[in-house]
Formats: C-alpha cells, sequence, structure tokens
C-alpha cells in the first residue's frame, strides 16, 4: 500500500510540476516560415532571446508583435534576439497574412501547439489551458529563465516587463565574443 501511494504521489508531482519550472535548459524548437528555411531555436546560442508563443489572430498577440518591433530595435545592438512563433491550427495558413500585415524585424515563425506543449512541458490536465501570448525568456548559455503565461498577468505592462527581464539578463549574461578581424 505504501509502494502504491508513493508511486501516484510521484505520478501526481510529475504531472503537476509546473511549465514554470526556471532555471531549466532550454530545448530545441523548429519553427516553419513558408517558403523560407525553418528556423532552430539553437540558431540563437550565444544571445539573449526573448521567445513569444502567439496565435496570429490574437489581438493580444498582434499588440505584442508590435511591442516587441520596439523592443527589438532598441536591443538589438545588445546581443538580444527577439523570436515570435505562432502555433495555432492555421498557423501555416496565417502566417503570410501575418508577416505582410506586421511586418516583424525579428525572427518569426510558425509550428504546432503539440510542439509548443513538448516545449513547454506543457500538461493539459495540470496546467490547464494555454493562454496566449506566452513569453520565455532565454539566457544567452541556452538556460531558460523567465516562463511567463498569457495568465499570469505578465502582459499588463508588456513592454515595462519584457525589458525589465532583458535588462536583468544583460546584467548576468556574458559579453559576447568579439569578432575577429
Amino acid at each position: 500500500m505504501r509502494t502504491l501511494a508513493l508511486l501516484l504521489t510521484g505520478l501526481l508531482t510529475a504531472l503537476t510540476a509546473s511549465a514554470a519550472n526556471v532555471p531549466r535548459p532550454s530545448p530545441e524548437l523548429t519553427m516553419q516560415r513558408g517558403g523560407a528555411p525553418p528556423l532552430q531555436l539553437s540558431q540563437f546560442r550565444g544571445k539573449i532571446v526573448a521567445l513569444a508563443f502567439t496565435q496570429t489572430t490574437c489581438e493580444h498577440c498582434q499588440t505584442l508583435t508590435r511591442t516587441l518591433k520596439v523592443i527589438q530595435k532598441d536591443y538589438a545592438a545588445r546581443n538580444v534576439q527577439i523570436v515570435e512563433c505562432a502555433f495555432e491550427e492555421e498557423a501555416s495558413t496565417n502566417f503570410p497574412m501575418f508577416l505582410k500585415a506586421f511586418e516583424p524585424n525579428f525572427a518569426a515563425g510558425y509550428t504546432t501547439a503539440a510542439a509548443v506543449k513538448q516545449f513547454l512541458r506543457w500538461n493539459d490536465m495540470a496546467d490547464g489551458m494555454l493562454m496566449v501570448p506566452y513569453m520565455i525568456f532565454i539566457d544567452a548559455r541556452g538556460i531558460i529563465q523567465g516562463d511567463f503565461s498569457g495568465k499570469d498577468g505578465f502582459f499588463g505592462q508588456s513592454d515595462k516587463r519584457i525589458r525589465g527581464e532583458l535588462d536583468k539578463l544583460l546584467k548576468t549574461s556574458p559579453k559576447p565574443a568579439a569578432k575577429k578581424k
């Protein structure tokens, strides 16, 4: 009986392990871009990455996209890369129109909801519905240092909070190596 109780406790702990457990290594994520070559999240290793999971038709996500454009412009010279990944069922169809409408100045692509949930370690039973937008902050070593769901209030002052997370990571990240001439 005690063994069964321990097994059930372990299973319940595994199921309720929140997606927000940080720090943790960032898994790989592949994003499609229509006719362009796919993006690999690992190609930005060495940079601080602000990764936004969105839906192209979500009004809050579209507002975030506009905010991220300004932040990318302000932080690009500071070794920061913004990445946006749409994941609704129609993302492959909606993505070209989204690109045309919002013209992001940062890396953007789309993938499946299953791939996003695997990346986040999301469990619908334990974590509930995955709310967007959703932001992940990854340091230059590839370690997730921030994990913010669309339901946790982070996006109320998204510009200020995103900049705060990036500034915190910039203070603690090693400086990029100088390029050889």
